[in-house]
């Protein structure tokens, strides 16, 4: 369910897409143009042997046809932009499908996962709400990356406490394939004591629970790992309280 603005507290920052959309969709249709156009010339130009000008009439019409199918691909063109905005206690995302807001309290979970695609990589986070609801943020959406971590740490600040408040009581809390109580976090029947956790990264796409040596590290695939910064954060915890507690 959408959430009223005021719920959200004051506005930080606007994420518009539909600027990028708009562009996105210019350059398509004059390329595709500029490709449509020169065929003919080229269809005439060979037929008649007028080789000089058939052979490049083709080649450029080739090559406008390709810069489409480059940008179609890098970009991925929607019929309509989405728009993003970040509040103090919340956020808010607009688009085809309608608008959505959301309280920071409101977010059950964040996945982060980036592919790189050459000199680029494409950033997705997806959000699950409360009420059931997934919202992913990509790269239609400017900056996205900014914003994404912007509601993890958001979303990370208010779980961790809960996590950290249960394992205390001695539960157990499950995230993703890690079990993480008291005395140290399992993975697949692999367990390893807090004192012989090194560290807890996230690099390369690969959540890591470094052992010392002589132990097996635990790893997962971060973009199959839901919360795998609040994962990493309530270890920290864990493992910088654990020989005190």
């Amino acid at each position: 369910m959408a959430a009223p603005h005021d719920r959200l507290g004051e506005p930080i920052r606007t994420f518009d897409g539909r600027a990028a959309c708009r562009r996105t969709w210019a350059w398509l249709c004059l390329l595709c143009a500029a490709s449509l156009a020169l065929i003919p010339a080229a269809v005439v130009y060979l037929h008649d042997r007028v080789w000089w000008a058939g052979v490049p009439a083709l080649l450029l019409s080739m090559g406008y046809a390709a810069g489409a199918g480059w940008i179609a691909g890098r970009d991925r063109p929607r019929v309509r932009g989405r728009v993003a905005r970040l509040y103090t206690g919340g956020l808010a995302v607009a688009g085809p499908g309608g608008e959505a807001g959301y309280t920071w309290d409101e977010l059950a979970s964040v996945t982060v996962s980036g592919r790189r695609a050459g000199q680029r990589v494409r950033w997705c986070f997806t959000i699950v709400a409360d009420d059931g609801r997934v919202l992913r943020l990509e790269d239609d959406i400017p900056d996205v990356r900014v914003l994404g971590v912007a509601v993890a740490e958001e979303v990370t600040a208010r779980i961790v406490p809960r996590h950290l408040a249960a394992v205390r009581a001695r539960e157990p809390v499950r995230l993703g394939p890690f079990t993480v109580d008291l005395d140290g976090v399992e993975k697949d029947g692999e367990r390893l004591p807090w004192k012989a956790v090194h560290d807890v990264v996230i690099d390369n796409g690969m959540v890591t629970v470094h052992a010392d040596a002589g132990r097996t590290d635990l790893t997962a695939v971060a973009s199959r790992m839901p919360d795998a910064l609040a994962f990493a954060a309530l270890c920290h915890r864990l493992r910088d309280t654990s020989g005190t507690s």
